[in-house]
């Protein structure tokens, strides 16, 4: 968790203890002492916000959205929330605070996501009145499914926003949210649990299939702890298993096993096993892979030096080792000269880059790319 108490302080300030508007308010404040300015829509969702609401921002490269409304016109509420996914901003229904139905798809729009245990944000089927009834409506009802896959939301989740009836709302939890794949950042008075702390049942789902690769696929490349990314793996399983429950779970990673097997037949399984060790890593989760093929405490020259003390260079080091050591001891005679003279050529152009980071990463990638079709046994 880390502290973010002007955010708490500025949503305060600007919704706490003001009645909702008979139409929405959208205005932007400028707040002593915070670069970033913030944005209160307030009210029902009505005819003409969406524009209301670019005017308001126009011009501005960063602002929180803070929410207070009863929902309204959803094809308003796409308009305002397609605004705030294409300038970046955030959006955020502050503590005991209400969001309901259209300003719900506001809210789920930011780039960042905040709310609190207890936000009210709710869902429920778009609805057009007939007679004096209410009657979902199948059109709106589809627009709000594509905009929500264009957001990046699976199928779960958008079943989730539209199946409860006119009358009635599913409330979003934190809780709920990781359980749908939706990243939030939860606020409690000061602190801020972010989603790197509290990741979604879809980042375990993720980091289960990247560690199951790396652990079969890319052991022989890398030459990785085995054991250590066995334990890293079956935590995550654990994890996973507790936010949704086994049939969910499971359904969830072998989806993404499907995935990963496409992957492999398109890319081949060298560059696979290097952006899944990359991603990983970028992460901070364990990759059983602590330095490159050599001895760091022997390394001498600037080269060595300088891939000693960048991970990121550390499996591309290892794979292009493992290479050529399969290739020495594996190879017919005259192809293994001819690949190895190669292979001595690299070491130079390589070498040549001395400590320079950029350079070595460029060598690198550019022989692996040419080494793309090599697979070696387990």
């Amino acid at each position: 968790m880390f502290r973010m108490g002007w955010l708490a302080l500025a949503a305060a300030m600007l919704l706490c203890g003001v009645e909702p508007a008979s139409a929405a308010e959208i205005e932007k404040f400028d707040l002593p002492g915070i670069a970033v300015p913030f944005v209160s829509i307030r009210g029902p969702i009505e005819a003409g916000d969406g524009e209301k609401f670019e005017t308001v921002v126009r011009g501005v490269n960063r602002a929180s959205v803070i929410l207070q409304s009863p929902g309204g016109l959803v094809k308003e509420a796409l308009h305002i929330g397609a605004t705030i996914r294409i300038e970046g901003f955030a959006t955020m229904v502050p503590a005991d605070k209400e969001c309901f139905s259209a300003c719900g798809l506001i809210w789920v729009s930011g780039v960042r996501r905040y709310m609190s245990d207890t936000s009210q944000i709710g869902f429920h089927a778009a609805y057009r009145q007939e007679n004096g009834e209410y009657r979902e409506s199948g059109i709106a009802n589809a627009e709000i499914g594509s905009y929500l896959t264009h957001l990046g939301l699976r199928i779960e989740a958008i079943r989730y926003f539209t199946a409860a009836g006119p009358n009635d709302f599913l409330l979003l939890t934190p809780d709920r949210a990781r359980m749908l794949g939706i990243e939030t950042y939860k606020i409690d008075g000061a602190n801020i649990t972010t989603p790197s702390a509290a990741p979604t049942v879809d980042v375990y789902a993720d980091r289960f299939v990247s560690l199951s690769l790396l652990q079969s696929r890319c052991a022989p490349f890398l030459q990785l702890d085995t054991a250590a990314v066995k334990r890293s793996q079956e935590e995550v399983f654990a994890e996973g298993n507790k936010l949704v429950g086994s049939d969910k779970w499971i359904d969830l990673w072998t989806r993404l096993l499907e995935d990963a097997k496409s992957g492999l037949n398109n890319k081949g399984a060298l560059l696979i096993c290097i952006e899944t060790e990359a991603s990983l890593r970028r992460q901070g989760q364990e990759t059983g892979i602590y330095g490159p093929s050599f001895s760091c405490a022997a390394a001498t020259t600037p080269t060595e030096l300088s891939l000693c003390r960048q991970p990121e260079l550390w499996a591309k080091d290892r794979a292009m080792n493992s290479i050529y050591m399969w290739v020495r001891n594996n190879v017919e005679k005259s192809v293994r000269k001819r690949l190895l003279e190669v292979q001595r050529s690299w070491l130079k152009d390589r070498n040549g880059c001395g400590g320079e980071a950029r350079c070595l990463n460029a060598v690198y990638d550019q022989r692996l790319n040419e080494l793309r079709t090599i697979d070696l046994p387990g």
